[in-house]
């Protein structure tokens, strides 16, 4: 009875209200209404005015409008409002606070209200904070900002001002429930309080105190490759951050790093989000003292550390080599802001704790979007352009294209990340991507690795695999010592005690995370019967499992339990995960989209042979054109290159009849201008060897030559060797490249005579030039990977510019590769398109080129259709 009392007396008024808003609208063209319908949604019970408003408006009528800025000096903002439509503003400077940098006072004047009840709500932002406020009245308003948040917000208002964002009807309640919000950024005990606080209303979470020290007294020879650092931070900027991404989240930490070991055995930390001496947030590689010296004395966020050990059966298949591997290979490039957002949402609606929705999300992106453009096309844009297959479209322009689709933002937001897309600055990897995708290279996710994308996880969908150690006698003799409170990880640093909720309780499964809610689903049918799912999950998790059958709706609430977090008993009948794909083994492709039965046969006996260059990250890509150059191709050579992370040296080297030089004494002396330049005769006297060194160069990463020793020339240096003909002349028979990595033979290759580059160095002539210079190609050099890894291997491989012909193509028109991926410019092409437009200037069967490019482009084919299918699903 009282929940029927509740109900009634919540619907006389509600009612009341709709039948006022029904009668308005039907007689507003007879009789002119003191108030506008609109004008009472906000007051309204939320149940009531969101399904009306949301009828009223479409999703962009429900963003901010941008008004203006306004700074001191300038004109006034003028501007009609949605409620009052003669509004002026000006901002003035003050120094009321006796501060250093001082405050000011933003003057609104309000006019001409068009009807009495109505109301205008807007929003004021610097990107150093944002305030909202509404006006009833006409009349004069200000907005006081009494102090600015040290030197550069005072220099970004004076020169940019403050921003002024209109909102429209029904974010008022939105922005009530947010108010709690901004508190949480300061860096002071309030701030701290305040972050504890949000998360206890909102999450549940408790912040046991810990007995003190609240410093673990570690000893690292019990850390091990893999083992994971949980982080969780509360105050500050980071603080308040890590909070707001738990929450929408559901996680309990905000950050990660990983512990890894070298060959010698120094345990170093991986960390995605390391600031560097610019201020950048990049990827990192630590030694573990000065991370951790860094995170006990320097992080003001009062972090809170857990360390959590790989199970003894997972870290002897974990691959440490392959995990180093990819860990240099993305040493030093961005944090993975790209994707940052869309780790979380995964659904339409069922990622978003309330007063969350899309059409905040989608404010908030306006809202910042004017602030700071660029960070807005970091943080978003090109991720949408991705999910629709279009390039450059900003926030307004997506909005306008999901419209013209007839689907809707919501459902664009929900379309799964790839861990293959590319963007603009590289690969996008947040704190946890890069720990999962370094797990998925060293073997962990075993058969799933294919299926799963390491960019949908959020960290409490890493801190819930079942990877990490079960049993308690196995964790180091410090972990938790001083605690009472035995957790089943090891914290390491905090005053509160860490929960992770679900910790170390899930399978990892088939396209795992894609598609997860991270709010509780409401109920599950039995049989007979509906139990709630959280009553499920306490079953689950104590493993008492009812052994009843469950009926499974279309929507998989086997995939719904899986997001939950709760380990699903082999004793419910649940659908069969789908098992990994049968891929072929000559091109690596799935078998149905296998592309061996689309060469032609015999394979084109080239004349030309040509050596493609690898770049070690993009021969797993799934539109990697060099398998079709493999297949199409009878004289090709495909040799893996990686990055310089250290230090590499580059040995250089004459076979057989290739060592018959020229000595200076037969080049006469119009031929020598400088001493350095003359072949030594140690060179001369080495005739006749069967295979002898020419040169050492060791190289720094970013191409930096460290030393360069050769016996071609006395004291020479690498610009020195270009410059000398005599030099280039023995270089020009032929020589052998070997690389050693790290002590370790990266790859040898021979480069025989006639070899070229096809690349647009400094220098290069156009490959239909050659024969004017009477220049044969009898090897084509190509460097395959994204534009940036191309140009980052002609920089790191000297010896590339030892070649006597570097050759370029002169292409206008945009490569087959445009609606897939990302081409940098008109004219830059697939590494297949580049050897076929090469080859047919050199002069190669024109018919076997051309049925590689038919392959390529109907490989390019299946894969939008595919991306096409999945946005439909999606949509």
């Amino acid at each position: 009875m009282a929940s029927t009392s509740s109900s009634s007396s919540f619907t006389l008024p509600s009612l009341f209200a709709i039948a006022v808003l029904i009668l308005t609208v039907s007689t507003a063209e007879s009789l002119k209404s003191p108030f506008h319908p609109r004008d009472l949604l906000p007051l309204l019970p939320r149940q009531v005015s969101w399904p009306i408003l949301n009828s009223l408006y479409g999703a962009a009528d429900l963003l901010p409008t941008f008004i203006g800025t306004a700074s001191p000096g300038n004109d006034d903002v003028k501007w009609k409002g949605a409620c009052f439509y003669e509004n002026t503003a000006y901002l003035e400077f003050h120094n009321k606070s006796g501060s250093e940098f001082g405050g000011g006072t933003l003057h609104i004047q309000a006019d001409k209200a068009h009807s009495w009840t109505c109301m205008d709500l807007y929003v004021f932002a610097t990107p150093y904070r944002v305030t909202w406020t509404w006006y009833f009245i006409s009349r004069a308003h200000t907005v006081e900002f009494p102090e600015w948040d040290g030197l550069a917000e005072y220099e970004y208002v004076k020169n940019k001002g403050v921003s002024i964002f209109l909102m429209h009807a029904g974010m008022l309640g939105t922005l009530q429930a947010l108010w709690d919000v901004f508190p949480l950024f300061t860096n002071t005990g309030w701030g701290e309080s305040s972050n504890l606080a949000f998360l206890e209303k909102h999450m549940g979470a408790k912040f046991d105190a810990r007995p003190e020290p609240w410093v673990t007294n570690v000893t690292t020879d019990q850390i091990q490759s893999g083992d994971l650092l949980a982080i969780s931070k509360i105050r500050g900027r980071w603080g308040g951050f890590e909070t707001l991404e738990k929450w929408v989240s559901g996680a309990y930490a905000g950050h990660s790093a990983v512990c890894l070991r070298d060959s010698e055995g120094k345990l170093w930390v991986g960390e995605s989000g390391n600031e560097n001496e610019k201020g950048e947030d990049v990827i990192a590689i630590l030694p573990w003292e000065e991370w951790w010296e860094f995170e006990l004395t320097k992080d003001d966020a009062n972090p809170q550390i857990a360390l959590l050990p790989l199970h003894p059966d997972v870290r002897a298949k974990f691959n440490v080599t392959a995990a180093w591997e990819y860990a240099r290979s993305m040493e030093g490039k961005p944090y993975g802001y790209h994707n940052l957002i869309f780790s979380w949402i995964d659904t339409v609606s069922e990622n978003y704790p309330p007063p969350l929705d899309s059409h905040l999300v989608a404010s908030f992106m306006t809202v910042w979007s004017k602030m700071q453009p660029d960070y807005a096309a970091n943080m978003w844009n090109e991720a949408l352009n991705k999910r629709l297959g279009t390039k450059g479209l900003d926030l307004s322009d997506v909005l306008v294209e999901v419209e013209k689709r007839g689907s809707s933002f919501d459902k664009l937001l929900a379309i799964p990340e790839q861990d293959d897309w590319i963007y603009s600055d590289g690969k996008s990897t947040s704190c946890i991507a890069f720990i999962l995708e370094m797990y998925k290279e060293g073997g962990l996710f075993g058969s799933l690795a294919d299926s799963i994308q390491v960019t949908e996880f959020t960290l409490k969908d890493a801190y819930m695999l079942n990877l990490f150690e079960t049993n308690a006698s196995r964790l180091p003799k410090w972990c938790n010592d001083n605690d009472s409170v035995k957790l089943p990880y090891c914290q390491i640093f905090g005053k509160y005690r860490m929960q992770l909720p679900g910790y170390n309780t899930m399978e990892p499964y088939t396209h795992m995370n894609e598609l997860c809610p991270s709010l509780p689903p409401k109920s599950v049918a039995y049989s007979d019967t509906t139990v709630n799912v959280s009553s499920l999950g306490q079953m689950m998790m104590g493993h008492v499992v009812a052994r009843t059958h469950l009926i499974l709706s279309r929507n998989n609430f086997a995939d719904s339990i899986r997001c939950q977090g709760l380990r699903v008993s082999k004793t419910l009948s649940m659908e069969s995960q789908q098992s990994k794909r049968p891929t072929c083994p000559s091109c690596a492709k799935p078998t149905q989209l296998c592309l061996c039965n689309r060469m032609r046969s015999p394979c084109l006996d080239n004349q030309v042979s040509v050596t493609i260059l690898q770049h070690s990250l993009e021969r797993k890509h799934a539109l990697n054109s060099t398998r079709i150059a493999r297949l199409g191709l009878k004289n090709v050579t495909v040799t893996t290159v990686c990055d310089v992370h250290d230090e590499a040296e580059f040995l250089i080297r004459v076979k057989g009849a290739s060592l018959e030089l020229v000595d200076t004494s037969k080049l006469g002396s119009d031929n020598v201008d400088n001493e350095s330049l003359k072949l030594s005769q140690q060179l001369a006297d080495k005739r006749g060897s069967c295979e002898e060194d020419l040169m050492r160069i060791s190289m720094k990463k970013r191409g930096v030559i460290s030393n360069v020793s050769t016996s071609l020339m006395e004291d020479a240096s690498f610009d020195g060797i270009l410059a000398s003909p005599a030099a280039m002349d023995v270089l020009a028979k032929g020589f052998v490249v070997t690389k050693f990595s790290e002590g370790k033979e990266e790859f040898e290759l021979e480069v025989p005579p006639g070899s070229a580059l096809l690349f647009p160095s400094e220098g290069s002539v156009m490959i239909k030039d050659l024969k004017e210079r009477d220049l044969k190609v009898r090897n084509l050099i190509v460097l395959d990977g994204t534009w940036s890894k191309a140009r980052r291997m002609y920089v790191e491989n000297p010896w590339l510019k030892l070649l006597c012909s570097h050759v370029k193509l002169e292409i206008e028109g945009a490569s087959l590769y445009r609606e897939v991926r990302r081409q940098p410019r008109e004219g830059c092409l697939s590494t297949i398109e580049s050897i076929v437009h090469a080859m047919k200037e050199i002069g190669e069967d024109t018919e076997g080129l051309d049925n590689m490019l038919d392959v390529f482009e109907s490989m390019v084919g299946d894969q939008r259709r595919c991306k096409d299918e999945n946005f439909g699903k999606v949509l």
